[in-house]
């Protein structure tokens, strides 16, 4: 009996010595990963971290400070490492350093600065991603990108209108206008107008080279309603003299005039509004636009010709 208490003696002895070197050894462990906290290698300390971690969650109670310090370092570390990411424009590092911030403090439950910050940190780096993609002329990618920033924020006005950019560069202007319509809804009225007016006169000029008038008609008018210019003007009157809607031609051509007085074309369209304004029954009126052409070296014959046709003074 008196060998068996001397063994039970000297088994605690020894457990009880084993775990003071083990306490140590943590310890020691817990300090060295502290003190090359600012030697910038933010990688290798959070590995450092963790497993000073993992051996102080073996030690149970006689670990727990240690435990603790670390759940404390490890989050910031995840936050330092997805900084440095975002820096350098590794945005998919920094994004994943950064969800594994917050989701280290949350398994932890001690570090709520650390989740409120990711919660601004993953949209800005989405957001910057989807920007250099764009800027990049990776269309596809960029459009790839804009949906997941608006998946965590639908109402995001700035990602819906350069997913409309992005899809109308990448040619699929069908599916662009919707979001640039959306965007309207969240501050960005004047700069979507601007892609939509872009979108429909590329669509006026796609079918005037096709030869379909109607559809060159209503693309302009749709770009003008958008954000005027003398390019749609132009393409809305010679689809409408061509479609025999003479009024409509008229007033354009007019407004394209206005806003381009010095066209190099002036004095055809001066001519073609003569043309439309005939058409529209406005005799006198066409008369004055067709005396301006009289001394045109190109138009005045053609001109004059409508002068003496119709009487005019």
């Amino acid at each position: 009996m008196k060998k068996f208490f001397v063994s039970l003696f000297v088994a605690a002895l020894t457990s009880g010595f084993a775990l003071a070197q083990d306490l140590e050894s943590v310890t020691n462990a817990y300090n060295a990963a502290a003190s090359a906290l600012n030697g910038g290698d933010n990688k290798a300390v959070l590995a450092q971290f963790e497993s000073a971690l993992e051996s102080a969650n073996v030690l149970g109670g006689d670990g727990m400070d240690i435990a603790k310090n670390c759940k404390e370092v490890i989050p910031q570390l995840y936050l330092r490492i997805g900084k440095t990411a975002a820096e350098s424009k590794s945005f998919d590092d920094a994004i994943a350093a950064f969800k594994s911030a917050a989701a280290k403090a949350e398994e932890f439950a001690n570090n709520a600065d650390v989740i409120s910050e990711v919660s601004s940190l993953v949209p800005q780096m989405l957001n910057a991603k989807a920007g250099a993609l764009l800027n990049a002329k990776n269309y596809a990618e960029a459009v790839t990108a804009y949906k997941a920033v608006l998946e965590a924020d639908p109402e995001n006005g700035t990602a819906l209108l350069r997913l409309g950019m992005a899809l109308a560069a990448d040619n699929k202007v069908d599916e662009a206008i919707e979001p640039l319509k959306k965007s309207m809804e969240f501050g960005q009225e004047a700069n979507a107008k601007k892609q939509l007016a872009n979108i429909y006169l590329k669509n006026a000029v796609a079918c005037q080279k096709e030869k379909d008038m109607k559809g060159m008609l209503e693309n302009a008018q749709l770009s003008v309603e958008n954000n005027d210019s003398a390019n749609a003007q132009k393409i809305i009157g010679i689809a409408a003299l061509s479609l025999k809607q003479n009024q409509i031609a008229a007033d354009a051509f007019e407004a394209y005039l206005a806003l381009s007085p010095k066209a190099s074309d002036k004095a055809q369209i001066i001519y073609q509004l003569g043309t439309a304004l005939m058409g529209a029954g406005n005799n006198s009126k066409a008369c004055g636009y067709f005396q301006q052409l009289k001394a045109d070296a190109k138009w005045g014959e053609a001109a004059t010709y409508y002068i003496t046709t119709l009487k005019c003074n």
